[in-house]
């Protein structure tokens, strides 16, 4: 199915993103998120290919991380 306007919290910018749910086997490992191209207009994300940066952009502020940078993630479990 398709879950839409739901709200994505990224370092503390929030932005209504649309999701395909696929009914697939869950597993404890972190699988990784597909940032599509209506995300990124929404974001209004600039990429920087050459120097491995991707920024997201709201009103006036901004937020860039470093692609090659592992990211952690908050899943609530212990």
């Amino acid at each position: 199915g398709i879950l839409h306007d739901v709200l994505v919290k990224v370092a503390g910018f929030v932005f209504p993103a649309d999701f395909v749910v696929l009914d697939i086997e869950e597993t404890r490992e972190w699988e990784p998120l597909l940032l599509g191209r209506p995300f990124l207009a929404t974001s209004r994300a600039l990429i920087d290919v050459e120097m491995g940066e991707l920024m997201l952009r709201t009103d006036d502020q901004q937020v860039t991380f470093n692609v090659f940078d592992k990211m952690e993630c908050d899943d609530g479990d212990p």
